[in-house]
């Protein structure tokens, strides 16, 4: 017998709570976890209501895509500068598909995110990063009609880490280059600083305070705060991280050089993989690569923990040049929109197609001509200045050596 097949979207928290049993019994992405959702309702000041698309068969969830509806800036890109009018955005969050993934479930999904905007409900509809080779990335590229496609969708590799055996293994799988400079700047950073080199892993909910004070510390610091990105210690962020803490999945490994922090490493640990959501480093240090020690130096620790607890390090969409040193790449993600069909949804597509039209060949020529290194180097010391506080004398920070 066919089962019947409905699909329903739930706007209101009450009928987000209905299917909590179904939900919670499906593993995936934690930032798709029902609990961490929900703070996003908590904390969030753009939120305007939920939007999760549910595939029902004979009448039981089967699959769910996670998302809301959000009154935010639409931040499209060239190079660094961000820019885009504030929109109605019906947003799906990392991982957002959970349940059943068959095609005709994302057929489905993505014929009721079109219907959504159709009615107005949004002004275009984001899908965070997917793989390119999935299904409902192929559908959300294809499916809507041509106006309201997403025409420019640029893919990122997605780096991990598999965890061997034993640190000498881990090494050994790195690159020559990387290997040798790796362990040229570990030594030298325990032969120059002023104090013991030592790691803290904070993990424990009384902890948690202590860790956003410890990875605030280090991130006002960085470029990343310059350019408006990076980890924040904002109330949003706060009670996010707050609510992974109580679920037991929240590590932040911060580096000390005596009691100075160099550099921070936070993510999730859900069912033996690692996330590494927010890094950062004293940019004063960079001459150490005090990251690159630090991720090193955790990844030696998960190889002698093995197999117990973590046998994957999942770094995420993006080509950060550490991503490439310590892991391998998966394969290619990408985000998607899907525009409505109105003044607001033509603009939007309109403008996010310029943006793309002008940041990819213009990024291309800037590697051929070998500019590229040189004015990202160039934008991120003008961010790390920025971002830096002046010390209480007005002087610029000390130097390790000076600490």
């Amino acid at each position: 017998m066919v089962p019947e097949v409905t699909v329903r979207v739930l706007r209101t928290l009450a009928e987000v709570e209905e299917i909590r049993p179904w939900w919670g019994s499906w593993t995936g992405n934690p930032d798709a976890d029902i609990d961490l959702y929900l703070s996003f309702f908590r904390a969030g000041t753009e939120i305007v209501r939920p939007h999760v698309i549910a595939v029902y068969r004979d009448g039981i969830p089967d699959a769910i895509l996670v998302g809301r509806i959000d009154r935010r800036p639409t931040n499209f890109q060239i190079g660094y500068l961000r820019f885009g009018p504030k929109a109605n955005i019906l947003y799906f969050v990392a991982g957002a598909l959970r349940g059943n993934p068959s095609l005709e479930n994302n057929e489905l999904i993505v014929q009721e995110i079109c219907r959504s905007l159709s009615r107005k409900e949004a002004d275009a509809a984001y899908l965070s990063p997917l793989r390119i080779d999935s299904d409902l990335f192929k559908l959300a590229k294809k499916m809507p009609g041509f106006v309201c496609r997403d025409h420019f969708s640029a893919p990122q590799p997605h780096f991990t880490v598999s965890i061997p055996k034993s640190s000498e293994e881990f090494y050994r799988s790195l690159g020559p280059k990387t290997r040798q400079e790796l362990r040229r700047k570990q030594q030298k950073l325990v032969k120059d600083a002023s104090g013991p080199i030592r790691i803290r892993c904070f993990r424990e909910v009384a902890e948690f305070d202590e860790a956003i004070k410890e990875a605030e510390g280090v991130a006002k610091k960085s470029y990343l705060r310059g350019l408006g990105a990076g980890f924040d210690a904002s109330p949003e962020t706060r009670e996010i991280l707050r609510v992974k803490a109580q679920k037991g999945w929240l590590r932040t490994y911060v580096l000390y050089a005596g009691d100075r922090s160099l550099a921070f490493w936070m993510g999730d640990l859900v069912a033996g993989t690692f996330g590494g959501n927010f890094t950062g480093y004293d940019p004063d240090m960079a001459k150490y690569s005090p990251g690159m020690y630090l991720m090193a130096k955790v990844i030696e620790d998960f190889c002698s923990a093995r197999p117990t607890e973590v046998t994957k390090i999942d770094f995420g969409p993006g080509g950060a040049p550490y991503k490439a040193s310590l892991g391998k790449s998966e394969g290619d993600d990408a985000s998607v929109y899907i525009f409505s069909w109105s003044l607001k949804g033509l603009e939007l597509n309109l403008l996010k197609s310029l943006a793309a039209g002008i940041h990819k060949p213009l990024k291309d020529v800037l590697q051929k001509t070998k500019l590229l290194a040189k004015i990202k180097r160039a934008w991120r010391n003008r961010a790390g200045e920025k971002s830096r506080p002046p010390a209480e004398d007005g002087s610029q920070t000390k130097s390790l050596n000076e600490a």
